[in-house]
């Protein structure tokens, strides 16, 4: 660096940069692993790790600085970081680098005395400035408010475990994914915590001062039965150790067996309180355990390890009657003052997983058609279930066609059918049953056809989706990558889901039927006047944006009441439903045809113009013509005459246009009928 070898221009610039750039990587990748022959400060915190830092942020400096000379703040934000990061003997190498590399090039002519000053001055401005900043007051109160905080927040959580206020959770929650918790029970035990820390310093300073005691401590066991830790104190001395003190030591160790209250006086050095360094003026001692009534406290080889109240007194007269009832009693108190905690923990995250019950209901409940339904089904499903796949298939004929689904290969599943007597999800639908046992899945499985297997999960459930009575209407098939996810309660909770699918799949598609017959004509099967005067402004806004074309036939079967009168209304029922055919199948997709009224028809053809509608409705009057129905008095025939009006040649409204299509239709039938005729201006 120092003779200017990554300077822009040289000859062996880019050579050298390169070749920076495989020892970065090399020395990253060697602190990264280290090894057994490696020396205890390589890392990226010992000196080999800032002087890599160093070195490499100058090569880039320098390669590129020419171009952006703002990358300077890249070597003045690693020195004022190195500053504060780092104590200064570590430094001391990587700052000689820099001194050595700027004066090197200062020296060789690769830049200026002003910027070699320059350059010298930011870093140092840099450093002590950042140094200057966190020596300061309201510095140093940020961060031990910090700290203090961080502890605090761990101790909570700490003692929360100790306690148990989240050790065990009720069956309702277990069923419940960790990932997907409303509330986090351990952040949730903070408040509970904070209320029995109170309350035990509370009672423990009650009970000092009521029996003039030198010091009332409660020793709490951890979770595994390792250690007591101190958890709360009422004292009048000054050398408390902090703790933690090992399970068996000096006072506790006598009350691992049957006893449940020991007592002293005179102590004796050998049974003293684990929490004083020294066992000075220490008369007697009194420790009692913690009641198990509602909890059993963990118990290795007879010998129990709970919770202990221990107090001590400068005086050697025995302990009386009333002094050990007095501390049983405070001991018992304190006991039932943890399990009512534990209760009320238990209230809140069984509140929490019904919670989230209420919520995939809810997701069901505000769905009404059967696309939302299957949406909504889906996140039901996710709400409960930390699922990698879920698909909803539904029965058709004698099989089941996929629905929706959601995964990986999802899309190649959509739309496509299998039959019955393939896969588990045939299965299912066949026994009504929920499949595999357990919801356990080992390898590759045929869930849906031969032709497809999900590979990759380990817990696998196909649910019916059944009501209480009668066939299956689907299935619900979820997938999950970690094992044993499928618990029975867990179970049972999907399966009540499946049960509310099943109602709403049955309410969806009835919701879409009844929608369908809001729009469609039951006689003809094409769409009724009132959805046809809809999408009729729908097609005139889209065609009116693109300046297109569009054509209007309306049409009327000749003789139509003749016909009523001759053969009787269900044959001319007949009559209406084959004329409606013959438009159905006229019409393309993008085309609207729709009964009018009584023996009356209207089809618009979108983005055709007069040439293109008098095409369509020729071919529309000949299909009619050359149709033969048959009646019991014998063959009978059918013709149809059409009017026709063309936007925006005729008109650009929609009253304008349907009433000049009925003029043409009028003129048609005065001219003959079983004819096209085109509107024209009179």
């Amino acid at each position: 660096m120092a003779v200017g070898l990554y300077e822009p221009g040289g000859d062996f610039a880019v050579a050298a940069l390169t070749l920076a750039g495989v020892v970065v990587i090399l020395g990253v990748l060697e602190m990264w692993q280290g090894g057994g022959d490696s020396p205890p400060d390589v890392s990226f915190f010992g000196t080999p790790g800032p002087l890599l830092w160093v070195v490499t942020v100058w090569a880039f400096f320098r390669y590129f600085g020419e171009i952006a000379p703002q990358l300077i703040l890249f070597p003045v934000g690693l020195i004022g970081w190195l500053v504060i990061s780092f104590p200064m003997q570590g430094l001391l190498v990587p700052f000689l680098a820099v001194i050595g590399m700027e004066a090197g090039l200062w020296g060789l002519g690769f830049q200026e005395t002003a910027g070699l000053a320059g350059n010298l001055a930011a870093y140092g401005a840099a450093g002590l400035g950042l140094s200057v900043f966190m020596s300061s007051k309201a510095y140093r109160q940020r961060m031990r408010k910090a700290l203090i905080r961080a502890k605090r927040d761990t101790a909570s959580r700490q003692y929360a475990r100790d306690l148990g206020l989240f050790a065990e959770t009720p069956d309702l929650l277990s069923v419940l994914p960790d990932h997907d918790l409303i509330e986090d029970p351990e952040a949730g035990s903070q408040p509970a915590v904070a209320t029995i820390t109170a309350s035990f310093d509370l009672q423990l300073e009650l009970i000092r001062q009521t029996l003039a005691l030198s010091t009332v401590a409660l020793l709490w066991p951890d979770p595994e039965g390792q250690e007591y830790r101190l958890r709360s104190i009422a004292t009048t001395r000054k050398d408390i150790a902090p703790g933690p003190f090992q399970v068996g030591a000096g006072i506790t160790g006598a009350l691992m067996g049957a006893e449940e209250l020991v007592s002293l006086a005179p102590a004796t050095p050998s049974l003293g309180v684990p929490y004083y360094p020294k066992q000075i003026e220490v008369g007697g001692i009194l420790a009692v355990r913690l009641p198990d009534d509602a909890e059993e406290w963990l118990g290795f080889d007879d010998k129990k390890i709970a919770p202990v109240l221990c107090v001590d007194r400068p005086g050697q007269q025995p302990w009386t009657d009333g002094e050990k009832t007095t501390m049983t009693l405070a001991a018992r108190k304190l006991a039932l003052d943890v399990a009512t905690s534990r209760q009320f923990q238990a209230m809140a995250h069984e509140r929490s997983a019904i919670q989230r019950v209420c919520l995939a209901m809810r997701e069901l409940n505000g769905a009404l058609g059967l696309e939302q339904v299957l949406g909504a089904t889906i996140k039901a499903v996710r709400t409960l279930v930390g699922a990698d796949f879920i698909s909803i298939s539904l029965v058709k004929g004698n099989g089941h066609c996929v629905a929706l689904a959601e995964g990986e290969g999802a899309e190649h599943l959509m739309g496509r059918e299998f039959s019955r007597e393939e896969g588990l999800v045939g299965q299912v639908l066949k026994i009504n049953r929920p499949l595999p046992a357990k919801g356990q899945c080992h390898g590759p499985t045929q869930v849906f056809g031969h032709d497809h297997l999900l590979t990759g999960y380990n817990s696998l459930l196909v649910l019916p989706l059944q009501k209480v009575k009668g066939e299956a209407t689907g299935a619900l098939t979820v997938a999950v990558k970690a094992a044993a996810v499928f618990t029975k309660p867990r179970q049972e909770i999907l399966e009540l889901i499946a049960a509310q699918v099943a109602v709403k799949i049955d309410l969806g598609q009835a919701h879409e039927e009844i929608n369908r017959l809001a729009t469609i004509d039951g006689l003809t099967g094409l769409i009724n006047h009132r959805t046809f005067q809809r999408g009729f402004d729908v097609m005139l806004l889209r065609e009116e944006r693109r300046s297109g074309a569009l054509s209007l036939l309306l049409c009327d079967i000749d003789h139509f009441k003749k016909i009523n009168d001759s053969h009787g209304h269900p044959f001319g029922d007949k009559v209406l439903k084959e004329v409606a055919g013959i438009l159905r199948k006229a019409a393309r997709g993008v085309d609207l045809a729709a009964r009018y009224g009584g023996e009356e028809f209207v089809l618009v053809l979108e983005g055709s113009g007069e040439q293109g509608g008098l095409q369509m409705a020729e071919r529309i009057r000949q299909e009619i013509e050359k149709m033969v129905l048959h009646n019991e008095s014998g063959p009978v025939q059918v013709t149809l005459s059409l009017g026709l009006a063309v936007y925006p040649d005729h008109g650009t409204d929609k009253e304008r246009l349907i009433s000049r299509a009925d003029q043409a239709l009028y003129r048609a039938k005065k001219q003959g009928r079983n004819r096209v005729v085109v509107w024209e201006a009179e």
